[in-house]
């Protein structure tokens, strides 16, 4: 064994990653790691090379920061095992456990109302254009004697739309045989039918279509870990240090997010895998980003490992997607 000393720089090449990850090696496991001396620069013990060699391989096989720290004080006696909040034994708790299947369930139906808010905002556009139209035809406002929709609940509002929808569609049905009984022009008449053929797409499209192009479920579901520039994987969390899957940052962003800072999902399948897209259409100062992420499999199961992020075209840090992450919760 070299009787050089052991410093940040040494043992990163001795491993064979950067000083930057045994630096961040030292600030997750402070008590792990021991020092020889606090000078500059920093000396480690023998012990030291050994405790970040096991810490680099048990996160290359996608252990979290618990685990590792669990297996470290299995290993060796001078590091202490983690403290787990234990509850209160005063009262006896039940603890309800939620099936998966609900869970992704909630997710789901979390992001769908947020995108039917959306969605809907865009059918109001659609709706007084038509009747803008209809008014230049000639026509009254057939929506003036019925009364506003509530806006807080979504059905309510969305059922209110189809009412009006379908309203419109009679009234353009009979203002095209109005128009072809009394011999209009040609050019009059294929405005009216494009009306009319534009209004019975948009009958026949059918919403969840129109407004969710998403991975399969099973896809959703998975945990989410970012690869960094080592080839370690290092997993994103959330509140209470918990792991966090698509499904959840989706939720959350739809959720955390209204009015101009709103983010659009746009999901694209490629050869390796999947290509997440946020972006901020209507912010004026929009943070847009772009995830493109695969599919593995590690010791605790299957995973979504996130390749390559950008923000707004540049490349971020693993470090920034997860600062990211915690001001996504903190909102």
């Amino acid at each position: 064994m070299s009787h050089m000393p052991l410093t940040h720089k040494r043992i990163a090449r001795i491993l064979g990653v950067s000083e930057t990850t045994v630096k961040s090696y030292r600030r997750k496991f402070p008590d792990c790691i021991p020092v020889a001396s606090k000078g500059k620069p920093i000396q480690f013990t023998e012990e030291a090379l050994e405790v970040c060699r096991i810490i680099r391989d048990l996160f290359s096989s996608g252990l979290s920061i618990e685990e590792t720290h669990q297996r470290l004080a299995e290993r060796f006696d001078f590091i202490a095992p983690p403290v787990f909040e234990e509850p209160e034994e005063e009262n006896e708790v039940v603890e309800v456990v939620l099936p998966d299947d609900y869970k992704q369930a909630m997710s789901s139906l979390a992001t769908s109302m947020v995108n039917l808010s959306l969605k809907q905002e865009q059918m109001l556009k659609k709706m007084n254009a038509i009747e803008s139209r209809l008014q230049q035809l000639g026509l009254a406002d057939i929506s003036s004697s019925e009364e506003r929709p509530a806006a807080d609940p979504v059905l309510t509002e969305l059922r209110a739309l189809t009412e009006r929808t379908e309203a419109l569609w009679d009234a353009i049905s009979c203002t095209v045989s109005a128009n072809t009984a009394a011999g209009q022009s040609s050019a009059s008449s294929q405005q009216v039918e494009d009306q009319v053929q534009k209004a019975t797409v948009h009958r026949l499209v059918p919403l969840r279509e129109a407004i969710s192009h998403d991975p399969p479920r099973n896809i959703l579901a998975l945990p989410l870990l970012i690869q960094e520039r080592e080839g370690e994987y290092t997993p994103l969390h959330g509140r209470g240090n918990s792991r966090i899957t698509l499904n959840d940052l989706r939720a959350s962003l739809m959720t955390h997010f209204v009015e101009e800072d709103c983010y659009t999902i746009h999901w694209s399948e490629n050869n390796s895998g999947w290509q997440l897209d946020l972006l901020q259409e209507r912010a004026q100062v929009p943070h847009n980003i772009c995830l493109t992420m695969a599919q593995t499999s590690t010791l605790r199961g299957a995973v979504m490992v996130i390749k390559d992020m950008t923000t707004n075209g540049h490349e971020i840090t693993p470090g920034a997607l997860q600062d990211f992450i915690t001001d996504v919760y903190s909102r």
